[in-house]
């Protein structure tokens, strides 16, 4: 072997590259290389854990260009491989880490534009965004690398493969399909064009989100406008006015701002309904004004059809959507319509009786409710109707106990064990203690997942779960990292994960008392964390599922939050340590069904929103998004008093977050995970060791494997049925 291509084996062996990219290397790859092994590029570093203090926005451009000339590299050595000395290994294994370092600088920059989002983070993103969109233009007018993966994938060998091997080949062969790899040059060159101006709108989008939700404020001045606000609100929100230098001692002030855990809790609790609808219009200014996203989305609308065109595809719903569950837009469409008519009746007993409550505490006559008195009266109502303030049950939920509990309940279901691991936050330059994981932010904590039955270490997940500047709204996961398929019968890698929320901080007195939502919210989300480390995928091309089986996993976690055998486990009052009282949990289980109609029809509603936008086969050209927004949700019949969960200007989900023409999906997996929780309850069980494994083997494990009804089917023995998901919502 040459002096070079030792070294370069080494250099793979050492960066845990497959050795199929063991060959003779130009200098700037040598280079890169070198560099690598040098530490120089923190974005793939060697280890598991980045090195957060490093992924500066400068280290972003250095790392990006030397992740571009690996994975240009490694796509040329594929693009020479001559027919009869094709193997699985040299082309479609290969592809699969082509561009390997490149996704984790890509991974790593969106997921800090998420938790600590900054000028120079954004500034590096919108530099890097066109080239990378040329290197994926790149892929696809590459025809000598088309022309060795269809003649690989037509070789006999192919049908001698696994499974698992057979159906990745088949899906990098569609993947190339539905991105134009059979375009014509010109039209490949129009799809480049189109994709670079979508990512710039889409990045503009998520900014104008996040600075018009930013900008707003509220600041209260007579403590009387804030009535009905607990003491522990009031306390936070007058923090929050003095270090945004609003108030003194003498004249205090109180600041209202578009966290979850600020205007949203007005809208539910303030007597006052100035307040109220100052607050509700608050939400209205997001992606608006200063901040329009209006002419974006009708940029983007356009965009999207005239790609959908290209690639062959009446609709970009269609395009999104043929390869999914769901099949095709009109059938999407066909859901969220008949989801709409199943729930009518609950809804309109729903609109009748908080008419009616309205109008005996008001003694006005009421034909329809107020946007922003509509959270205030289901609550006073729920409250009455049940003698039950949800907010009594948050000195039970004590987060670090909430924590805990989780974990003992998904251990005992899964045998997993959870082990926090040592973290530390430091500032560029600084070394962070030897035994310390680095973190993004001093709150950030880590959890190592270990298989009990094994021993084996599936994964480590940071956790992430309280508000701040600059940090997103919302709740989700993000995969950091894929672990490495292990070979000759040794363990995959472990993989690598980042669990984040908005939940109610800790107070100046006590520590962070969650709400039932944030409680919910939490199952729900370590549910896609528990997803990430069971996945068992040897092609990282291969680990996703499809969109709308996404979150089976994570929404059937959420039935196992406030089962009263597991709040024995963690709800526990935080000063007495009292066991939450069974009439209590009887509450809870009662008005968690109640306004189950209104949420439903306002989930329905931004559902329809996505799928009208994407339907369109024409788009004006002088759109008007907003007009449409109202007159196809007038025209679907959708009240007055319901609007969307997000307006088209805040529709981060479909615009610039991954649930293009897709947000049905969550209604879709409620139907999945309602139906696959009745397979425990059937038991009469909600821990039935058996079900648990099959569910964990056919459903978290196979990753895009399988599709997603076999994987369902293999575990339910029968593909899925609403009736549970009615029961479960009290909607039947």
């Amino acid at each position: 072997m040459k002096t070079q291509a030792i070294i370069t084996t080494a250099l793979c062996a050492l960066l845990g590259v497959p050795q199929l990219f063991a060959q003779q290397a130009p200098p700037a790859v040598q280079k890169v290389q070198q560099a690598i092994q040098a530490g120089e590029h923190p974005f793939f570093n060697k280890g598991m854990y980045p090195e957060w203090s490093k992924l500066t926005p400068e280290q972003a451009r250095t790392d990006s260009a030397a992740a571009m000339v690996m994975a240009r590299h490694r796509l040329e050595a594929i693009s020479n491989i001559k027919p009869e000395e094709a193997t699985f290994e040299n082309t479609f294994l290969a592809l699969s880490h082509a561009q390997d370092e490149l996704e984790k600088v890509q991974n790593r920059i969106y997921h800090l534009k998420t938790v600590a989002d900054s000028d120079g983070l954004r500034q590096v993103q919108e530099e890097l965004m066109p080239l990378w969109n040329e290197l994926g233009a790149e892929v696809l007018a590459n025809e000598k690398l088309w022309a060795v993966l269809r003649s690989a994938a037509a070789q006999p060998w192919v049908q001698e493969l696994s499974p698992a091997r057979q159906r990745y080949v088949q899906q990098v062969i569609q993947n190339f399909h539905d991105q134009g790899a059979d375009l014509s040059p010109e039209q490949k060159e129009r799809k480049k064009e189109i994709e670079d101006e979508m990512s710039m709108l889409e990045l503009e989008f998520g900014k104008n989100v996040q600075d018009s939700t930013e900008a707003w404020e509220l600041i209260i001045t007579d403590p009387a406008a804030l009535a009905g606000m607990s003491a522990d609100w009031l306390h936070k929100a007058r923090e929050d006015a003095r270090k945004h230098v609003h108030g003194d001692d003498a004249a205090p002030a109180w600041r209202i701002s578009l966290r979850s855990t600020s205007a949203y809790e007005v809208l539910r609790h303030c007597t006052v309904e100035a307040t109220r609808k100052a607050c509700w219009e608050g939400t209205r200014t997001i992606g608006t004004g200063q901040y329009d996203n209006a002419p974006i989305v009708a940029r983007i609308m356009e965009l999207r059809r005239e790609l959908a065109e290209l690639l062959g595809f009446k609709t970009f719903a269609d395009l999104t959507t043929h390869r999914r569950m769901v099949g095709s837009g009109e059938n999407a469409l066909a859901f969220v319509d008949g989801m709409m008519q199943k729930v009518k009746p609950a809804f309109d007993a729903e609109c009748a009786q908080v008419l009616d409550f309205v109008e005996k505490r008001t003694g006005r006559v009421t034909t329809a409710l107020n946007p922003w008195d509509r959270s205030f009266y289901l609550r006073e109502m729920s409250e009455e109707m049940y003698n039950f303030d949800a907010d009594s049950i948050r000195p039970y939920l004590e987060s670090k106990r909430l924590v805990d509990g989780m974990f003992d309940i998904f251990a005992n279901l899964y045998g997993i064990s959870f082990t926090e691991l040592p973290t530390q936050c430091v500032k560029p330059g600084e070394k962070p203690d030897a035994i310390a994981i680095e973190t993004w932010h001093p709150s950030v904590k880590a959890f190592a997942v270990t298989d009990d039955r094994t021993g084996q270490h599936l994964g480590t997940f940071y956790m992430d779960l309280f508000p701040r500047s600059m940090k997103r709204e919302g709740a989700w996961v993000m995969p950091l990292g894929y672990g490495k398929s292990g070979e000759n019968g040794q363990h995959r890698a472990p993989h690598l994960a980042a669990l984040v929320g908005n939940m109610t901080p800790a107070s100046a007195d006590g520590p962070a008392l969650f709400s039932h939502r944030d409680a919910v919210v939490l199952f729900h989300e370590f549910g896609h964390a528990l997803h990430s480390f069971f996945r068992d995928v040897k092609y990282n091309g291969a680990s996703s599922v499809e969109r709308d089986f996404v979150e089976l996993p994570s929404q059937i976690n959420e039935h196992w939050a406030f089962e009263p055998a597991v709040l024995n486990v963690y709800a526990k009052h935080y000063q007495t340590g009292e066991i939450i009282p069974m009439d209590l949990v009887k509450k809870i289980e009662e008005s968690a069904q109640y306004g189950q109609g209104f949420a439903t029809v306002e989930n329905i509603a931004a559902s329809l929103v996505d799928m009208d936008l994407h339907i369109l086969s024409e788009v004006p050209a002088d759109f008007d998004v907003m007009a449409f927004e109202q007159e196809k949700l007038k025209a679907r019949g959708i009240p007055s008093q319901i609007f969307p969960r997000y307006r088209v200007t805040n529709f981060s989900h479909t615009m610039s977050g991954g649930y293009t023409a897709g947000y049905y999906s969550y209604k879709w997996a409620e139907v999945l995970d309602c139906d696959a929780f009745e397979a425990f309850k059937e038991t009469g069980d909600i821990y039935h060791q058996e079900t648990a494994d099959k569910f964990r083997k056919h459903v978290l494990t196979p990753g895009g494997i399988n599709d997603g009804m076999t994987m369902y089917i293999a575990f339910r023995g029968r593909e899925p049925q609403i009736d549970a998901l009615l029961k479960s919502n009290g909607l039947k």
